[in-house]
Parts: C-alpha cells; sequence; structure tokens
C-alpha cells in the first residue's frame, strides 16, 4: 500500500478556509445554479456539520473535494438543522437528487419532509453562497409521523408512520409536483420490539424491505454466506469466516449487481478493513480490503462505473481501483477531515466524477 500525499494537500487539509477561496468571488466562479451544475459539482461530495469548527447545527455545508488530495473544491450551504448534528450516521447519500438540483430533509418540529432547491448567491436570502434553499414541504396529519427522505430519479420516497402498532408506509411523490397525492409504495413489517424494517432503493429503483425478503444461503467460497437480494441486486449479506462475521454497512450505498462491501459485526474491536464480496450463481468470491490499517472503515462510496471504492477509517480516505470486480491498486490518498458532528467527521454523500449532462434546471426560476 502506497500513500501519496503532498505537503500542500496536507496544509490544504489543515486549513480548509484558505484552499476553499476558489470557491469564493473569483472571476471564474459559476454565477448561476445552470453554470454550476454543468461544471462545477464533482470530486468527493461530503456534508460537514459544523464546518471550519462552528455550530453542528447551524454550519452545515456540503463540500466537494479532490478525491486525490482532499483539497475542498466547492461548498454549498445546507438549511440549518437540516442533517441531525449528533447522529453517527445520517444516509445523506440518499438525499441528493442526482443532478444536485434537489436535497430533501426532515424536521421534527413541525414533523415534515422538506424539499429543498440548488439556488444561486443573488438569489438567496442572504450570504453569498451557493446554498440549499426550502422550496416544498409534505406535512404530517393528526398521529402521522414522517421520516426518512429518499431522492431517486425523479421522485421522493419517506416513510408514513400512523402509530404503535401499525406497519409504517413507505410513500413517494414526484419531485416536481411534491404535495400531491402520494404513490403507497410498500409496507414496513414490524420485527422484534415492533420495530420496523429496514429498507432501502437498489440503484435501478426497485423497493427493498429487508423483512419483506428472504434469505438466501450460498454455498462454495470463504465461509457460510447468507443474503438478500431484489431483482437481481444483493442488498443485505452476513459472512461467517474465520470465526468472525462481517455484514453489509446500514445505511451505506448499495452497490448493486451481485457486489456488496462487508464490515465487521460489533464494535470495532474485531478485524480491520473489510470484504468486497461478489455472488457468483450458487458460489461467492470475497477480496480482503485495508486488511492492515489501525483502524475500522466507518463510511464509502463508489465510482459510478464501479471500477472503484474511496473507503473513510478512523484516519485517513484510501482509493481502492478495480478492474472488472478485482482490486488492482490501493491507496492512501489523505487524511479524514474533521468537524464538529459526534463523530467528528464529515458524511459520505457521492464520488461524482462527471457534472449531470442534461441538469433538470426549472423553467421558471432555479427553485421553483
Amino acid at each position: 500500500m502506497r500513500r501519496s500525499l503532498a505537503l500542500a494537500s496536507a496544509v490544504c487539509l489543515l486549513a480548509v478556509t484558505a484552499c476553499e477561496s476558489s470557491s469564493g468571488s473569483s472571476d471564474g466562479e459559476p454565477e448561476t445554479v445552470e453554470a454550476l451544475t454543468e461544471d462545477g459539482l464533482v470530486g468527493l461530495a461530503l456534508v460537514h456539520r459544523g464546518f471550519e469548527g462552528g455550530d453542528p447545527e447551524t454550519e452545515q455545508v456540503l463540500v466537494f473535494h479532490d478525491p486525490d488530495t482532499g483539497a475542498p473544491l466547492q461548498r454549498i450551504d445546507l438549511p440549518d438543522g437540516a442533517v441531525d448534528p449528533m447522529a453517527p450516521a445520517v444516509p445523506v447519500h440518499k438525499r441528493f437528487s442526482e443532478d444536485w438540483q434537489y436535497f430533501a430533509f426532515v424536521t421534527n418540529e413541525p414533523n415534515a419532509v422538506h424539499l429543498a432547491g440548488l439556488t444561486a448567491p443573488q438569489e438567496a436570502e442572504e450570504g453569498e453562497e451557493f446554498t440549499y434553499q426550502p422550496v416544498e414541504t409534505i406535512q404530517a396529519s393528526g398521529e402521522e409521523e414522517l421520516s426518512d427522505p429518499v431522492i431517486h430519479g425523479e421522485r421522493l420516497w419517506y416513510v408514513s408512520a400512523q402509530g404503535q402498532g401499525q406497519p409504517p408506509q413507505v410513500k413517494s411523490v414526484p419531485l416536481e409536483a411534491p404535495g400531491g397525492t402520494p404513490n403507497q409504495e410498500g409496507s414496513l413489517a414490524l420485527g422484534e420490539g415492533q420495530r420496523p424494517s429496514d429498507w432501502t432503493i437498489t440503484p435501478d429503483g426497485s423497493l427493498h424491505i429487508r423483512n419483506s425478503v428472504p434469505t438466501q444461503q450460498i454455498a462454495g467460497g470463504e465461509g457460510s454466506l447468507v443474503v438478500r437480494s431484489t431483482n437481481g441486486t444483493v442488498v443485505n449479506a452476513t459472512l461467517n469466516t474465520g470465526g468472525e462475521q462481517w455484514q453489509t454497512f446500514d445505511d451505506a450505498p448499495v452497490w448493486g449487481g451481485e457486489q456488496a462491501l462487508l464490515r465487521p459485526d460489533g464494535d470495532g474491536e474485531g478485524p480491520q478493513g473489510a470484504y468486497l464480496l461478489e455472488v457468483e450463481g450458487q458460489s461467492h468470491s470475497v477480496t480482503r480490503l485495508l486488511e492492515d490499517t489501525s483502524s475500522p472503515v466507518v463510511q464509502y462510496t463508489l465510482a459510478p462505473e464501479r471500477d472503484g471504492i474511496l473507503l473513510q477509517t478512523e484516519e485517513a480516505w484510501f482509493r481502492v481501483d478495480l478492474e472488472e470486480g478485482t482490486v488492482t491498486e490501493t491507496e492512501e490518498t489523505f487524511p479524514r477531515y474533521h468537524d464538529t458532528s459526534m463523530d467528528g467527521w464529515p458524511l459520505v454523500v457521492r464520488w461524482s466524477q462527471e457534472p449531470p449532462t442534461e441538469p433538470d434546471a426549472p423553467s421558471e426560476s432555479p427553485t421553483s
């Protein structure tokens, strides 16, 4: 494993403000949402809660970082309190639209799901940065409780719970008309302790409700493997090998197809690193990643073409290059960033390698 980190990049990581001057008021900066999405929103996108050491409730910022050096390239402010500042893991990778035009979040008081639109500096109420400004709200009614907003394709998904003992419902509405009558997509079966089933949307847009999907035991390969799949996509997996249990990451990006990333079950006292799993019919194979690191893998993101992974331990970010699912190179890239959230590091959203080819800009205004 080799480490490539220039001194300038290290200085940049320690002094974020100095390095992000490129996102300020230089002559080459984009002035409209269309220009920003066409040219500027590429890199490792992280949500910082407590940007530059600020208040984790009010200084919440989406920052695009150079995936090779970690240097910040572009920032977009989020609404205050849009992301729980103390939650150890929030699936923010599900809350931004593919073209970055929209961001979804939930509030408890009042309980509602909000849709925010990307807004240029001159259109924001205050400040000089691009921001996400709330444009639509789905209010809870009566005893209803709304949670878990997810943007996938042209629809906004969320969970509606009506009361104790009733299975919550997964609903969806069009991004362009979130106030309309929602589609009833599925019911979250209640499990032990009346806990609703975990759920997610697969890359092809299928709803996966964990407790409603039968398990499948996969023989052969290394150790014993149990998976749950929807439409050919492995979503949940548990691998027992060498006396240790490895599982898919909760609330993490779904790989798609028959590959998945696994981490050791437990509180970090077991083995380090991760396993890259590939199911091949009735057999499987696994590849160990970052076995020699000094801390566990805590989050990851995938290259759009699934030819690489960026993984973060408690100490640093690493890049793993793949060729047809086979690891070709592993490299430490830059130290992990700090923020003032509970865990102390930003949440990964996406590894955006290219700007969207046809951004879905609204016809009247960037936030309508």
